[in-house]
């Protein structure tokens, strides 16, 4: 995300089946950096006040040559996770290659290629558009993937195909 541009994704993941809810972009139009952030946040949590996502996932920040402009993006990341968190959401985070492997199958995808695979894998008759909620797609899309080894949240357990797996590996 940026304070230009935060792209959304939902989807339903059931019985290893995957469909899409919705997906768009968040842009705010404030000229100021601060209301922009603001504008972010409110739309999030009206978004998840809609549609009542059971969790969050968001990718982790590129830091390349301009640590400014990495600030200026993690502030925006910010605004969602705080968004997220505030209604209780659990919070997955991946790096872009992560993402980028988990849909298309390479870790440097292209944009372009990410949006294919996007709408490949869920069906859709066009991309979706623009690519930061194909960008968001892709990331619950690697979620799904990733979350069926994760601890179940809020139950203060590991899910049991997971228990299963570590006393596989503590007995070698």
């Amino acid at each position: 995300p940026s304070s230009r541009s935060a792209g959304y994704g939902l989807i339903d993941y059931s019985k290893r089946k995957v469909r899409l809810i919705t997906c768009g972009c968040i842009r705010p139009k404030e000229s100021e950096f601060e209301d922009r952030l603001v504008h972010i946040f409110d739309e999030m949590t009206m978004l998840i006040g809609e549609y009542a996502p059971e969790e969050g996932a968001i990718e982790d920040t590129f830091v390349g040559k301009d640590a400014r402009m990495a600030a200026k993006l993690d502030q925006a990341r910010g605004g969602l996770i705080i968004a997220m968190r505030k209604a209780g959401l659990p919070i997955a985070h991946y790096t872009p290659a992560t993402v980028k492997k988990a849909v298309a199958g390479n870790g440097q995808a292209t944009k372009e290629q990410v949006q294919y695979m996007v709408s490949q894998v869920l069906a859709l008759t066009e991309l979706p558009k623009p690519l930061d909620a194909s960008d968001a797609l892709a990331i619950a899309l690697c979620h799904t993937q990733r979350s069926s080894l994760v601890i179940s949240e809020g139950k203060g357990q590991r899910k049991p195909e997971v228990e299963a797996l570590l006393s596989r590996m503590v007995r070698r």
